[in-house]
Protein backbone atom coordinates (compact mmCIF):
# COMPACT_ATOMS: atom_id res chain seq x y z
CA UNK A 1 0.00 0.00 0.00
CA UNK A 2 1.22 3.49 -0.63
CA UNK A 3 1.00 5.41 3.05
CA UNK A 4 2.31 8.60 1.17
CA UNK A 5 1.11 11.08 4.02
CA UNK A 6 -1.35 13.71 2.77
CA UNK A 7 -1.94 15.23 6.29
CA UNK A 8 1.03 14.55 8.02
CA UNK A 9 0.62 12.40 11.34
CA UNK A 10 -1.02 14.77 13.75
CA UNK A 11 -4.69 14.90 12.03
CA UNK A 12 -5.20 18.31 12.59
CA UNK A 13 -3.07 18.87 9.34
CA UNK A 14 -5.72 16.36 7.24
CA UNK A 15 -7.78 20.00 5.97
CA UNK A 16 -4.08 21.83 5.20
CA UNK A 17 -3.54 21.02 2.04
CA UNK A 18 -6.86 21.04 0.14
CA UNK A 19 -8.06 23.72 -2.56
CA UNK A 20 -9.60 26.55 -0.74
CA UNK A 21 -12.52 26.56 -3.24
CA UNK A 22 -13.56 23.24 -3.65
CA UNK A 23 -16.50 21.71 -1.57
CA UNK A 24 -15.62 19.85 1.44
CA UNK A 25 -18.89 19.33 3.18
CA UNK A 26 -22.37 19.75 2.13
CA UNK A 27 -25.58 19.84 4.57
CA UNK A 28 -29.35 20.78 3.63
CA UNK A 29 -28.27 22.02 0.14
CA UNK A 30 -25.63 24.50 1.94
CA UNK A 31 -21.84 24.17 0.42
CA UNK A 32 -18.76 24.53 2.78
CA UNK A 33 -15.43 24.78 1.24
CA UNK A 34 -12.21 23.33 2.56
CA UNK A 35 -11.18 27.41 3.17
CA UNK A 36 -14.14 28.15 5.01
CA UNK A 37 -14.01 25.17 7.02
CA UNK A 38 -10.57 25.59 7.58
CA UNK A 39 -11.53 29.15 8.62
CA UNK A 40 -14.46 28.15 10.95
CA UNK A 41 -11.63 25.60 12.63
CA UNK A 42 -9.31 28.52 13.36
CA UNK A 43 -11.83 30.92 14.83
CA UNK A 44 -12.76 28.03 17.20
CA UNK A 45 -9.31 26.68 17.90
CA UNK A 46 -8.99 30.05 19.03
CA UNK A 47 -12.03 29.97 21.59
CA UNK A 48 -10.64 26.51 22.62
CA UNK A 49 -6.87 27.66 23.88
CA UNK A 50 -9.18 31.00 25.88
CA UNK A 51 -10.75 28.02 27.04
CA UNK A 52 -7.37 26.04 28.53
CA UNK A 53 -7.66 23.56 26.04
CA UNK A 54 -4.40 21.92 25.21
CA UNK A 55 -2.45 18.93 24.69
CA UNK A 56 -4.03 15.73 26.18
CA UNK A 57 -6.68 17.53 27.29
CA UNK A 58 -10.52 15.64 26.70
CA UNK A 59 -12.97 17.00 24.69
CA UNK A 60 -16.69 15.72 24.13
CA UNK A 61 -18.00 16.10 21.24
CA UNK A 62 -21.61 15.82 20.82
CA UNK A 63 -23.08 16.78 17.50
CA UNK A 64 -24.89 14.74 14.91
CA UNK A 65 -23.86 14.70 11.45
CA UNK A 66 -23.51 18.05 11.22
CA UNK A 67 -21.02 21.39 9.78
CA UNK A 68 -20.57 21.78 13.12
CA UNK A 69 -19.19 18.17 14.12
CA UNK A 70 -16.14 18.90 11.38
CA UNK A 71 -15.39 21.76 12.84
CA UNK A 72 -15.19 21.21 16.33
CA UNK A 73 -13.31 17.52 15.66
CA UNK A 74 -10.71 19.75 13.79
CA UNK A 75 -10.42 22.55 16.24
CA UNK A 76 -9.77 19.65 19.08
CA UNK A 77 -7.53 18.21 17.33
CA UNK A 78 -5.82 21.42 16.61
CA UNK A 79 -5.39 22.22 19.89
CA UNK A 80 -3.67 18.71 20.69
CA UNK A 81 -6.88 17.56 22.63
CA UNK A 82 -8.37 13.79 22.77
CA UNK A 83 -11.62 13.77 21.36
CA UNK A 84 -14.71 11.42 22.68
CA UNK A 85 -17.52 11.69 20.11
CA UNK A 86 -21.31 11.22 21.52
CA UNK A 87 -24.67 10.61 19.67
CA UNK A 88 -26.64 13.66 20.33
CA UNK A 89 -30.01 12.07 20.42
CA UNK A 90 -29.13 10.67 23.80
CA UNK A 91 -30.87 11.00 27.23
CA UNK A 92 -29.63 13.41 30.15
CA UNK A 93 -29.01 10.09 32.41
CA UNK A 94 -27.46 8.46 29.36
CA UNK A 95 -25.33 10.94 28.70
CA UNK A 96 -24.25 11.66 32.05
CA UNK A 97 -23.30 8.22 32.15
CA UNK A 98 -21.04 8.26 29.61
CA UNK A 99 -19.49 11.50 30.73
CA UNK A 100 -18.34 10.60 34.35
CA UNK A 101 -16.76 7.54 32.06
CA UNK A 102 -14.71 9.79 30.09
CA UNK A 103 -14.67 12.77 32.36
CA UNK A 104 -14.26 15.83 29.76
CA UNK A 105 -12.21 18.84 30.26
CA UNK A 106 -14.77 20.36 28.17
CA UNK A 107 -18.30 19.10 26.18
CA UNK A 108 -18.33 20.99 22.23
CA UNK A 109 -22.24 20.80 21.57
CA UNK A 110 -23.37 21.81 18.14
CA UNK A 111 -26.05 21.52 15.94
CA UNK A 112 -28.21 18.58 17.00
CA UNK A 113 -26.29 18.46 20.28
CA UNK A 114 -26.32 22.35 20.81
CA UNK A 115 -28.95 21.26 23.47
CA UNK A 116 -26.06 20.28 25.98
CA UNK A 117 -25.95 24.16 27.33
CA UNK A 118 -29.05 24.15 28.69
CA UNK A 119 -28.00 20.88 30.95
CA UNK A 120 -24.17 22.15 31.72
CA UNK A 121 -25.01 21.63 35.39
CA UNK A 122 -26.06 17.86 35.33
CA UNK A 123 -23.24 16.84 33.03
CA UNK A 124 -20.70 18.82 35.37
CA UNK A 125 -18.28 20.16 32.51
CA UNK A 126 -17.74 23.37 30.94
CA UNK A 127 -19.62 23.32 27.86
CA UNK A 128 -19.30 25.26 24.90
CA UNK A 129 -21.93 25.58 21.48
CA UNK A 130 -20.00 25.56 18.01
CA UNK A 131 -21.64 28.25 16.23
CA UNK A 132 -20.88 29.38 12.69
CA UNK A 133 -18.14 31.98 13.73
CA UNK A 134 -15.38 31.97 10.41
CA UNK A 135 -13.08 34.44 11.93
CA UNK A 136 -11.81 34.97 15.50
CA UNK A 137 -11.57 38.51 17.24
CA UNK A 138 -8.34 38.05 18.74
CA UNK A 139 -4.57 36.78 17.15
CA UNK A 140 -4.11 33.62 15.08
CA UNK A 141 -3.63 30.22 17.23
CA UNK A 142 -1.11 28.15 16.06
CA UNK A 143 -2.08 24.51 15.51
CA UNK A 144 -0.17 22.03 18.28
CA UNK A 145 2.30 19.59 16.53
CA UNK A 146 1.35 15.93 17.83
CA UNK A 147 3.11 12.99 17.45
CA UNK A 148 1.87 10.04 15.24
CA UNK A 149 1.40 7.47 18.56
CA UNK A 150 -0.48 10.17 20.41
CA UNK A 151 -4.12 9.95 21.16
CA UNK A 152 -6.84 11.15 18.76
CA UNK A 153 -9.81 9.61 19.56
CA UNK A 154 -11.03 7.86 22.65
CA UNK A 155 -14.33 6.41 22.18
CA UNK A 156 -16.62 4.58 24.40
CA UNK A 157 -17.32 0.60 23.03
CA UNK A 158 -18.76 -1.06 25.96
CA UNK A 159 -21.98 -0.70 28.31
CA UNK A 160 -21.59 2.05 30.55
CA UNK A 161 -21.58 -0.23 33.79
CA UNK A 162 -18.72 -0.34 36.73
CA UNK A 163 -16.40 -1.41 33.74
CA UNK A 164 -16.89 0.78 30.96
CA UNK A 165 -14.07 0.08 28.26
CA UNK A 166 -12.89 3.40 26.45
CA UNK A 167 -10.69 2.63 23.49
CA UNK A 168 -7.65 5.00 22.67
CA UNK A 169 -7.02 5.26 19.06
CA UNK A 170 -3.39 7.00 17.87
CA UNK A 171 -3.56 10.22 15.32
CA UNK A 172 -1.35 7.28 13.89
CA UNK A 173 -4.33 4.00 13.81
CA UNK A 174 -6.97 6.55 12.60
CA UNK A 175 -4.69 7.67 9.36
CA UNK A 176 -3.76 4.41 8.40
CA UNK A 177 -7.01 3.19 7.82
CA UNK A 178 -7.68 6.38 5.86
CA UNK A 179 -4.81 5.88 3.34
CA UNK A 180 -6.28 2.34 3.44
CA UNK A 181 -9.96 3.57 2.09
CA UNK A 182 -8.21 6.49 -0.34
CA UNK A 183 -5.22 4.30 -2.39
CA UNK A 184 -7.39 1.13 -2.38
CA UNK A 185 -7.97 0.47 -6.14
CA UNK A 186 -11.32 1.21 -5.68
CA UNK A 187 -10.60 3.89 -3.03
CA UNK A 188 -11.93 7.29 -3.13
CA UNK A 189 -11.19 9.22 -6.72
CA UNK A 190 -10.97 13.13 -7.35
CA UNK A 191 -14.26 13.06 -8.99
CA UNK A 192 -16.19 10.98 -6.31
CA UNK A 193 -18.60 12.23 -4.46
CA UNK A 194 -19.56 10.75 -0.50
CA UNK A 195 -22.82 10.17 1.58
CA UNK A 196 -22.37 10.55 4.86
CA UNK A 197 -25.32 8.61 6.17
CA UNK A 198 -23.83 6.89 8.96
CA UNK A 199 -23.62 8.65 12.16
CA UNK A 200 -19.91 10.12 12.94
CA UNK A 201 -20.30 9.34 16.28
CA UNK A 202 -19.12 5.94 15.77
CA UNK A 203 -15.96 4.81 13.69
CA UNK A 204 -17.31 3.67 10.36
CA UNK A 205 -19.11 6.83 9.95
CA UNK A 206 -15.80 8.67 11.04
CA UNK A 207 -13.24 6.78 10.11
CA UNK A 208 -14.06 5.22 6.85
CA UNK A 209 -16.70 7.99 5.54
CA UNK A 210 -16.38 11.24 6.35
CA UNK A 211 -12.64 11.25 7.40
CA UNK A 212 -11.35 9.32 4.56
CA UNK A 213 -13.01 11.12 1.78
CA UNK A 214 -12.11 14.70 3.55
CA UNK A 215 -8.10 13.04 3.67
CA UNK A 216 -9.16 12.51 -0.25
CA UNK A 217 -10.26 15.83 -0.71
CA UNK A 218 -13.95 15.09 -2.51
CA UNK A 219 -16.78 16.16 -0.70
CA UNK A 220 -19.44 14.92 1.79
CA UNK A 221 -22.87 15.13 2.14
CA UNK A 222 -24.10 14.94 4.87
CA UNK A 223 -27.41 13.62 5.75
CA UNK A 224 -28.82 14.87 9.63
CA UNK A 225 -30.90 11.46 10.12
CA UNK A 226 -31.13 8.80 7.35
CA UNK A 227 -34.54 8.48 5.65
CA UNK A 228 -34.73 5.91 2.63
CA UNK A 229 -37.12 8.33 0.68
CA UNK A 230 -34.35 11.72 1.21
CA UNK A 231 -31.81 9.50 0.60
CA UNK A 232 -32.30 8.38 -2.61
CA UNK A 233 -33.22 11.63 -3.42
CA UNK A 234 -29.64 13.49 -2.26
CA UNK A 235 -27.95 10.34 -4.13
CA UNK A 236 -29.76 11.19 -7.65
CA UNK A 237 -29.52 15.57 -6.70
CA UNK A 238 -25.85 15.02 -5.79
CA UNK A 239 -24.77 12.30 -8.07
CA UNK A 240 -23.34 10.37 -5.15
CA UNK A 241 -20.91 7.88 -6.09
CA UNK A 242 -19.60 6.18 -2.82
CA UNK A 243 -22.61 5.04 -0.12
CA UNK A 244 -21.87 2.92 3.03
CA UNK A 245 -24.28 1.76 5.27
CA UNK A 246 -25.20 -0.67 7.86
CA UNK A 247 -28.09 -3.72 6.91
CA UNK A 248 -31.04 -1.79 8.40
CA UNK A 249 -30.39 0.99 5.84
CA UNK A 250 -29.35 -0.86 2.83
CA UNK A 251 -33.12 -3.09 3.63
CA UNK A 252 -35.08 0.38 3.80
CA UNK A 253 -33.43 1.60 0.43
CA UNK A 254 -34.39 -1.80 -1.56
CA UNK A 255 -38.02 -0.71 -0.28
CA UNK A 256 -37.90 2.86 -0.63
CA UNK A 257 -40.23 5.10 -3.09
CA UNK A 258 -38.45 6.53 -5.76
CA UNK A 259 -37.45 5.46 -9.14
CA UNK A 260 -35.01 2.08 -10.08
CA UNK A 261 -32.41 4.57 -11.40
CA UNK A 262 -31.57 6.62 -8.13
CA UNK A 263 -28.34 5.06 -7.74
CA UNK A 264 -27.28 5.31 -11.06
CA UNK A 265 -24.22 6.97 -10.34
CA UNK A 266 -23.11 4.95 -7.40
CA UNK A 267 -19.80 2.92 -8.26
CA UNK A 268 -19.10 1.67 -5.09
CA UNK A 269 -21.64 0.78 -2.27
CA UNK A 270 -20.30 -1.38 1.28
CA UNK A 271 -22.51 -2.51 4.41
CA UNK A 272 -20.84 -2.77 8.04
CA UNK A 273 -21.63 -3.28 11.09
CA UNK A 274 -23.55 -6.59 11.26
CA UNK A 275 -24.23 -9.40 8.21
CA UNK A 276 -26.36 -8.05 5.26
CA UNK A 277 -29.11 -10.18 4.47
CA UNK A 278 -28.93 -12.17 1.37
CA UNK A 279 -32.29 -10.82 0.17
CA UNK A 280 -31.28 -7.44 0.74
CA UNK A 281 -27.81 -7.99 -1.99
CA UNK A 282 -29.94 -9.64 -4.25
CA UNK A 283 -33.01 -6.86 -4.09
CA UNK A 284 -30.58 -3.95 -4.31
CA UNK A 285 -29.00 -5.73 -7.33
CA UNK A 286 -32.17 -6.15 -9.46
CA UNK A 287 -33.51 -3.02 -8.45
CA UNK A 288 -31.30 -0.57 -8.92
CA UNK A 289 -27.91 -2.53 -10.61
CA UNK A 290 -25.93 -1.90 -7.44
CA UNK A 291 -23.96 -4.70 -5.88
CA UNK A 292 -23.38 -4.19 -1.87
CA UNK A 293 -19.97 -5.02 -0.99
CA UNK A 294 -20.13 -6.31 2.95
CA UNK A 295 -16.58 -5.39 4.65
CA UNK A 296 -15.81 -6.10 8.70
CA UNK A 297 -13.81 -3.60 11.66
CA UNK A 298 -14.56 -2.30 15.14
CA UNK A 299 -13.75 0.27 17.17
CA UNK A 300 -10.64 -1.64 18.25
CA UNK A 301 -9.35 -1.74 14.50
CA UNK A 302 -10.47 1.76 13.26
CA UNK A 303 -13.37 0.34 11.31
CA UNK A 304 -10.85 -2.00 9.10
CA UNK A 305 -10.42 -5.34 8.85
CA UNK A 306 -11.66 -6.88 5.48
CA UNK A 307 -13.65 -5.73 2.66
CA UNK A 308 -15.19 -6.61 -0.61
CA UNK A 309 -13.65 -3.95 -3.00
CA UNK A 310 -11.86 -4.69 -6.13
CA UNK A 311 -12.83 -8.54 -6.29
CA UNK A 312 -15.44 -10.63 -6.83
CA UNK A 313 -18.47 -10.10 -4.43
CA UNK A 314 -19.79 -12.68 -2.48
CA UNK A 315 -22.75 -12.30 -0.48
CA UNK A 316 -22.25 -13.58 2.55
CA UNK A 317 -18.36 -12.88 3.29
CA UNK A 318 -17.14 -9.78 4.84
CA UNK A 319 -14.71 -10.05 2.07
CA UNK A 320 -10.63 -10.66 2.33
CA UNK A 321 -8.39 -8.83 4.55
CA UNK A 322 -7.07 -5.75 3.44
CA UNK A 323 -3.46 -5.30 2.75
CA UNK A 324 -1.53 -4.62 5.64
CA UNK A 325 -3.62 -6.83 7.69
CA UNK A 326 -2.70 -9.33 9.50
CA UNK A 327 -6.27 -11.83 10.18
CA UNK A 328 -5.96 -15.59 11.91
CA UNK A 329 -8.84 -17.75 12.91
CA UNK A 330 -7.48 -19.92 15.70
CA UNK A 331 -8.77 -22.07 18.39
CA UNK A 332 -9.50 -21.82 22.14
CA UNK A 333 -5.78 -22.38 22.95
CA UNK A 334 -4.75 -19.79 20.42
CA UNK A 335 -3.76 -22.26 17.45
CA UNK A 336 -4.43 -21.46 13.59
CA UNK A 337 -7.83 -23.83 12.74
CA UNK A 338 -7.63 -25.57 9.24
CA UNK A 339 -9.47 -23.39 6.19
CA UNK A 340 -13.15 -23.58 7.13
CA UNK A 341 -13.11 -24.31 10.28
CA UNK A 342 -14.68 -22.00 13.08
CA UNK A 343 -12.53 -19.79 15.57
CA UNK A 344 -11.72 -16.56 16.74
CA UNK A 345 -10.93 -14.23 15.01
CA UNK A 346 -7.44 -12.49 15.94
CA UNK A 347 -5.86 -9.65 13.92
CA UNK A 348 -3.06 -7.12 13.49
CA UNK A 349 -2.20 -4.45 11.79
CA UNK A 350 -1.44 -0.18 12.17
CA UNK A 351 -4.97 0.36 12.90
CA UNK A 352 -5.29 -1.58 15.58
CA UNK A 353 -5.50 0.45 18.55
CA UNK A 354 -3.03 0.66 21.78
CA UNK A 355 -5.55 -0.50 24.53
CA UNK A 356 -8.43 0.61 26.83
CA UNK A 357 -8.35 3.26 28.20
CA UNK A 358 -7.16 2.93 32.34
CA UNK A 359 -8.14 -0.87 31.70
CA UNK A 360 -4.65 -2.68 31.49
CA UNK A 361 -6.58 -5.93 32.87
CA UNK A 362 -9.13 -5.42 30.06
CA UNK A 363 -6.39 -4.64 27.71
CA UNK A 364 -4.13 -7.68 28.44
CA UNK A 365 -7.61 -10.03 27.85
CA UNK A 366 -7.70 -9.15 24.28
CA UNK A 367 -4.31 -7.76 23.20
CA UNK A 368 -1.01 -9.36 22.48
CA UNK A 369 2.51 -7.83 22.93
CA UNK A 370 3.30 -7.78 19.84
CA UNK A 371 -0.18 -6.38 18.88
CA UNK A 372 -2.38 -9.16 17.99
CA UNK A 373 -5.93 -7.93 18.70
CA UNK A 374 -8.56 -11.02 19.94
CA UNK A 375 -11.89 -9.69 18.17
CA UNK A 376 -14.41 -11.43 20.42
CA UNK A 377 -15.85 -12.84 16.90
CA UNK A 378 -16.03 -16.03 15.46
CA UNK A 379 -15.27 -16.72 11.63
CA UNK A 380 -14.19 -18.55 8.85
CA UNK A 381 -11.92 -18.45 5.85
CA UNK A 382 -12.85 -20.23 2.68
CA UNK A 383 -10.29 -21.63 0.16
CA UNK A 384 -10.30 -18.15 -1.83
CA UNK A 385 -9.36 -16.59 1.34
CA UNK A 386 -12.76 -14.85 1.87
CA UNK A 387 -13.78 -13.82 5.50
CA UNK A 388 -17.49 -15.17 6.86
CA UNK A 389 -18.79 -14.28 10.45
CA UNK A 390 -19.96 -17.02 12.36
CA UNK A 391 -20.96 -15.75 15.13
CA UNK A 392 -19.60 -13.45 17.93
CA UNK A 393 -18.31 -14.39 21.34
CA UNK A 394 -19.46 -10.85 22.78
CA UNK A 395 -23.12 -10.07 24.46
CA UNK A 396 -23.34 -7.77 22.19
CA UNK A 397 -26.79 -6.98 20.15
CA UNK A 398 -26.95 -5.13 17.08
CA UNK A 399 -29.84 -2.59 16.38
CA UNK A 400 -30.16 -0.99 12.52
CA UNK A 401 -25.78 -0.98 13.39
CA UNK A 402 -25.39 0.37 16.23
CA UNK A 403 -23.55 -2.24 19.78
CA UNK A 404 -26.24 -2.88 22.39
CA UNK A 405 -24.36 -4.03 24.81
CA UNK A 406 -26.77 -5.90 27.51
CA UNK A 407 -24.91 -5.02 30.94
CA UNK A 408 -25.86 -1.13 30.01
CA UNK A 409 -29.47 -1.88 29.66
CA UNK A 410 -29.44 -4.49 32.51
CA UNK A 411 -27.90 -1.82 34.97
CA UNK A 412 -30.82 0.40 33.64
CA UNK A 413 -34.10 -1.49 34.24
CA UNK A 414 -32.78 -3.08 37.91
CA UNK A 415 -32.92 0.74 39.23
CA UNK A 416 -36.71 0.59 38.17
CA UNK A 417 -38.68 0.10 41.55
CA UNK A 418 -40.46 -2.96 40.81
CA UNK A 419 -37.76 -4.52 38.75
CA UNK A 420 -35.36 -6.97 41.02
CA UNK A 421 -33.49 -8.76 38.00
CA UNK A 422 -33.41 -8.43 34.01
CA UNK A 423 -31.29 -10.32 31.62
CA UNK A 424 -31.41 -8.54 28.11
CA UNK A 425 -31.10 -10.66 25.37
CA UNK A 426 -30.94 -10.05 21.09
CA UNK A 427 -33.46 -11.84 19.21
CA UNK A 428 -33.83 -11.52 15.41
CA UNK A 429 -35.69 -8.56 13.24
CA UNK A 430 -36.49 -7.74 9.80
CA UNK A 431 -36.29 -3.87 9.46
CA UNK A 432 -33.04 -3.56 12.03
CA UNK A 433 -31.50 -6.76 12.12
CA UNK A 434 -31.88 -7.83 15.81
CA UNK A 435 -33.94 -5.83 18.11
CA UNK A 436 -33.53 -5.59 22.28
CA UNK A 437 -36.11 -8.69 24.34
CA UNK A 438 -35.50 -7.85 28.30
CA UNK A 439 -36.34 -10.51 30.95
CA UNK A 440 -37.62 -9.10 33.85
CA UNK A 441 -38.22 -10.79 37.77
CA UNK A 442 -40.75 -8.67 39.40
CA UNK A 443 -39.73 -7.65 43.13
CA UNK A 444 -41.75 -9.60 45.37
CA UNK A 445 -43.69 -11.28 42.85
CA UNK A 446 -46.14 -8.35 42.44
CA UNK A 447 -46.87 -6.89 38.59
CA UNK A 448 -45.64 -4.10 36.63
CA UNK A 449 -47.21 -2.69 33.24
CA UNK A 450 -44.87 -2.70 30.11
CA UNK A 451 -45.55 0.82 29.65
CA UNK A 452 -44.09 2.02 32.85
CA UNK A 453 -40.80 -0.35 31.55
CA UNK A 454 -40.77 1.74 28.10
CA UNK A 455 -41.06 4.75 29.73
CA UNK A 456 -38.62 4.38 32.15
CA UNK A 457 -36.08 2.83 29.08
CA UNK A 458 -36.94 5.95 27.42
CA UNK A 459 -35.76 8.13 29.82
CA UNK A 460 -32.74 6.58 30.33
CA UNK A 461 -31.58 5.43 27.19
CA UNK A 462 -30.96 5.72 23.55
CA UNK A 463 -33.90 4.51 21.27
CA UNK A 464 -32.00 1.65 19.76
CA UNK A 465 -31.13 0.52 23.06
CA UNK A 466 -34.49 0.30 24.69
CA UNK A 467 -36.18 -3.25 25.16
CA UNK A 468 -39.36 -3.82 22.14
CA UNK A 469 -40.37 -6.58 24.18
CA UNK A 470 -40.68 -7.35 27.89
CA UNK A 471 -41.17 -10.92 29.00
CA UNK A 472 -41.75 -11.43 32.63
CA UNK A 473 -40.25 -14.71 34.32
CA UNK A 474 -40.64 -16.20 38.20
CA UNK A 475 -36.67 -17.29 38.34
CA UNK A 476 -33.72 -15.81 36.25
CA UNK A 477 -31.04 -18.27 34.90
CA UNK A 478 -27.71 -17.96 36.88
CA UNK A 479 -24.86 -20.05 36.79
CA UNK A 480 -23.14 -21.27 40.06
CA UNK A 481 -21.03 -18.39 40.36
CA UNK A 482 -24.13 -16.14 40.33
CA UNK A 483 -23.36 -15.06 36.74
CA UNK A 484 -26.28 -14.52 34.42
CA UNK A 485 -26.69 -17.13 31.66
CA UNK A 486 -27.76 -14.81 28.85
CA UNK A 487 -27.88 -17.92 26.08
CA UNK A 488 -30.27 -19.89 27.48
CA UNK A 489 -33.04 -17.14 27.06
CA UNK A 490 -32.25 -16.33 23.38
CA UNK A 491 -34.35 -17.50 20.49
Amino acid sequence: MDNTDTGGMNLARLLDDKEAAATALIRDGKAVSFGQLRSRVAALRAELSNRGVGPDSRVALVAGNDIEFVVGLFAAWDRGAVVSPLLPSSPVPELQRKLEALRPDLILGGGAGAWVAEQAEAFGASVLVVDEQEKGDGPEVAVIDRAGSDTALAMLTSGITSDPKVVVLSHDNLRWAQEAVVTHADGIKADDVVLGALPLSHIFGLNVVLLAALRAGVPVVLQPRFDEVECLRLIAHHKITILAGAPPMWRRLALAEGPNDAMATIRRATSGAAALPTEVYEVIKARFGVEVGQGYGLTETSSLVSWSLGAEIKPTSVGRPIEGVDVVIVDEDGAPVNIGDVGEIVVRSPAVFGGYQNADEATDAVLSDDGWFWTGDLGIFDDDGYLYIVDRAKDIVIVSGFNVYPGEVESVLVTHPDVAGAVVVGELAETTGETVVAYINVAGGGQVADSSLAQFAREHLSEYKCPTSYRFVDELPMAPTGKLIRRKLRQ
